[in-house]
């Protein structure tokens, strides 16, 4: 047999895997790639976008090719075909079948294939800069997947939702919660989303954070966290659009009376090389009282500070401070909105979009005639808003900033009843907006609840704020919750229910905004529930919170999800009181670190139930019942043979759950000690103090639990931090110890 030079042999398990290489259709991934030369560096060139420009297609060029690579990624992992699902320039529309990442507007190939894909530019762009359109057609003998954002976070919000539908999952910043199932890849989509609430996401104190948690939000569609310089632009690339600012310190670095006075005053030696004084000198001018050879504010301006039981203060505001400055004082005010504004042109708030402008937590309020003139402090706080505002503006108008700033106020503490006057003329309620938070709030109840006192008083004055026909307030209104309060320090409270309600009421009143405001970075462990429902109610107050829940217990647990599902309900319940466990007095921390009788006076939460008394709350007994029951879940969970990352999730749920068992059980032996001191049983007393000596040692072995960055606090703050003073009742043990003495006896030999 002659055989052509141009013919070879193909052996036959080559030949099959040829024939069903050629029977599957290759998928090519469509992204505009903009000058760039792969979809590698088009979506990793973040630090080579000027955000700030105004020009958004290289912001666009860079998001949505980004999400082009997330979704190669991922499709890759889950149908294991690592060759297939290419990334290609928009320039061209390749053979095969197409996922188009933009929309017409974005993208030339989605452009080319509109018509056949039945949409148009004006349709996804009517959805919102975060809306999206997914819609899978057969156009052309191929099959053509459509993710169109109206702008490139909605784009990059339907690559995570398409990724979602086929079972993907990010439980956590960990690595061990990332679920991706082994999936074909069989598209049929048609759906379009829009989120509920503009804003979503978490209000983290101390500029906490990173790449890990960034990426999370992005991929549960969050859009809110504290502008982090550092990592700014990666913030951006992922859509965290709402980059927040400011909080309680702003006195402190805007107007703070200790810091040294900015400007070449008349009657000062020593500062001439300094800026002109703009203000006129103070008749209270006090020179260089301190003798530290500068001139600080308040020894320039006594009178820009409050005036406070008959007296000017000098109060240090790096730790809050006793007061907030005179706001009656123009000049003041005009030098603090001054100083704000700089920090926005020249400093560290430079293209943070949203800034909190919150007066001193609980602080006092001026007590000159011309303060007092001004209304309550809300009235006051208000009028001091609307001046910042129009600092802002005019910064805008003058080209010292470029982009769009809305202010957060406080509804909170000294400042939580709504005005009692009306608003400036000029309030402009487009860019200034309340924040709500509920900082007392129960989550025994939920927050409608009318039987619950607490949350009644919430309520009344919110729908004071939101609803009644009086107002004077027509503004919009962010709710703060707080699913890990500072004081609760990283407990892992359950509030599955709670925001089932909670979120979709909170919606019903008005509110267009919410977030989470103190929560741990990492080591989430059973929080990630809190996290993640969190996060879809707020993309989608509709949410149906059953679904969410039957979903996240199987894909985070798989065969444990049973179990699992049953220790989240004991948990729920077990910590449900951790206002009154954990929160301000009079909670048991409280109580317990002053020695203070009774240990259980409010009816939310009693010692056990008693006939007669007033219990509107699981008892203490009954939480220590539930967390008996926690244990005995959690450890048969464990038990069972499960997939090496769900007993990493596993485990990581058991060391933040025995911080919280631990917790307890000292809280219970430090009460059994007291019940039994005072009773005079000072035998059964000292056993059980010498429980909770026992308790204590085992918590200050663990702080892990309590790192700095994972809870709220600065590490400068933690360096001795552990999981015993993070009870918040570490001097129990000294009031108990002194309960126990033996009395000595008196120079006659008595006892006194």
């Amino acid at each position: 047999m002659t055989i052509s030079r141009n013919c070879f042999f193909i052996p036959a398990a080559l030949f099959i895997a040829l024939l069903t290489l050629s029977a599957r259709a290759d998928v090519s991934i469509v992204v505009n790639l903009g000058a760039y030369r792969s979809a590698e560096e088009a979506g990793n060139s973040e630090n080579e976008v000027d955000w700030l420009d105004g020009e958004p297609s290289d912001d666009t060029v860079c998001t949505e090719s980004f999400a082009a690579l997330e979704l190669q990624k991922y499709l890759r992992m889950m149908t294991g075909r690592d060759d297939d699902f290419a990334i290609v320039d928009d320039d061209r529309t390749p053979e095969g079948e197409l996922v188009l990442i933009g929309s017409p507007a974005t993208n030339a190939a989605t452009g080319r294939l509109a018509s056949k894909l039945g949409i148009t530019a004006e349709e996804i762009e009517k959805l919102g800069p975060e809306g999206y359109r997914l819609k899978t057609v057969e156009a052309g003998g191929r099959r053509v997947t459509l993710v169109a954002g109206g702008g490139r976070a909605g784009t990059l919000y339907g690559v995570y939702d398409l990724l979602d539908r086929m079972g993907c999952r990010w439980f956590s910043p960990a690595e061990f919660d990332e679920e991706v199932p082994s999936a074909d890849w069989k598209p049929a989509f048609d759906a379009s989303e829009t989120p509920t609430f503009e804003l979503r996401g978490f209000r983290i104190p101390r500029l906490r954070g990173g790449p890990p948690i960034y990426h999370w939000c992005a991929r549960n569609k969050l859009n809110y966290w504290h502008i982090d310089k550092k990592n700014e632009p990666l913030q951006r690339k992922l859509c965290l659009s709402k980059l927040s600012c400011g909080g309680h310190y702003e006195q402190a670095k805007f107007l703070n009376p200790l810091s040294e006075y900015r400007y070449n005053h008349p009657r000062f030696d020593g500062d001439e090389a300094k800026s002109a004084d703009p203000w006129p000198v103070s008749e209270s001018y006090r020179g260089d009282a301190d003798g530290d050879g500068k001139l600080g504010y308040f020894e320039a301006h006594p009178e820009w500070f409050p005036l406070l039981d008959g007296r000017r203060e000098c109060n240090d505001v790096t730790q809050y401070g006793k007061g907030n400055f005179c706001t009656s004082n123009e000049e003041a005010v005009a030098e603090y909105t001054k100083n704000f504004v700089n920090e926005f042109a020249e400093g560290k708030y430079h293209g943070a979009s949203v800034v909190e402008a919150w007066t001193i937590d609980g602080g006092r309020w001026c007590e000159c005639p011309k303060c007092k003139a001004l209304g309550s402090p809300t009235d006051r706080c208000l009028r001091l808003i609307n001046q910042l505002d129009k600092a802002i503006k005019r910064a805008q108008k003058a080209g010292a900033v470029n982009w769009p700033i809305d202010i957060h106020f406080l509804i909170y503490s000294d400042v939580l009843a709504p005005p009692t006057r009306p608003l400036p003329d000029d309030f402009d309620y487009r860019t200034c907006m309340g924040q709500f938070f509920p900082i007392k709030h129960c989550y025994v109840h939920t927050f409608d609840d009318s039987d619950c006192p607490r949350n009644a008083r919430y309520v009344s004055l919110l729908r004071k704020w939101m609803t009644d026909s009086d107002r004077r307030y027509r503004g919009r209104v962010c709710v703060g919750e707080y699913y890990d309060y500072g004081r609760f320090e990283n407990l892992p409270a359950c509030y599955m229910h709670v925001m089932a309600d909670d979120i979709p009421y909170f919606h019903r009143l008005g509110a267009t905004r919410f977030h989470v405001h103190h929560f741990p970075t990492g080591r989430w462990g059973s929080k990630s529930l809190t996290a993640c429902q969190m996060a879809r109610q707020t993309w989608n107050v509709e949410t149906d919170c059953r679904a969410f829940w039957d979903d996240y217990f199987a894909r985070r647990y798989g065969p444990a999800a049973t179990v699992m599902r049953g220790y989240y309900k004991s948990l729920e319940t077990m910590l449900a009181n951790i206002q009154l466990l954990k929160g301000w007095s009079p909670s048991l921390c409280t109580r317990l670190d002053r020695g203070q009788k009774p240990l259980f006076p409010d009816p939310h939460m009693r010692y056990r139930r008693e006939p007669g008394v007033k219990c509107d709350g699981p008892t203490f007994l009954e939480m220590l019942d539930h967390c008996r029951q926690c244990r005995e879940l959690i450890d048969e969970a464990r038990t069972m043979d499960l997939p090496e990352r769900i007993e990493k999730r596993l485990a990581e749920d058991e060391r933040i759950f025995a911080y919280a068992e631990q917790t307890l059980r000292y809280y219970d032996a430090c009460v059994r000690a007291y019940h039994a001191a005072w009773a005079g049983e000072k035998s059964e007393a000292r056993r059980h103090y010498e429980e909770a000596k026992r308790v204590a040692d085992l918590l200050r072995r663990d702080s892990w639990s309590v790192a700095p960055g994972i809870t709220h606090h600065d590490i400068e703050e933690r360096m001795e931090q552990n999981a015993f003073t993070a009870t918040n009742a570490v001097r129990a043990l000294t009031h108990l110890a002194k309960l126990l003495e033996k009395p000595r006896k008196d120079a006659t030999g008595e006892r006194p």
